[in-house]
């Protein structure tokens, strides 16, 4: 199944240059802290953090929120999915 992307053409980063949002060198937290505040403006954040959530994208920053913080939500998320499943049991 092909997963429904097109909250990507309302994204307030479309047509921007991705490399934007996947910060390395020595200005990495500059690099993050920019990005974030595109992703501030975007009135789709919520889909694009979602998305990287689920897909368990790992680098760059999506939905407003760096690599470690994607972790440790993706680390919730998936703790709390798990303890759902065993109480079913």
């Amino acid at each position: 199944m092909i997963p429904n992307l097109d909250w990507l053409d309302d994204a307030a980063c479309a047509g921007m240059d991705s490399r934007a949002f996947f910060a390395n060198g020595c200005h990495a937290r500059a690099q993050v802290h920019a990005a974030q505040q595109v992703c501030g403006t975007c009135p789709v954040q919520a889909e694009c953090r979602n998305w990287a959530i689920q897909t368990g994208e790992r680098h760059g920053v999506w939905g407003g929120m760096s690599q470690q913080e994607l972790r440790r939500t993706r680390r919730r998320f998936t703790d709390r999915s798990k303890s759902t499943t065993r109480e079913a049991a």
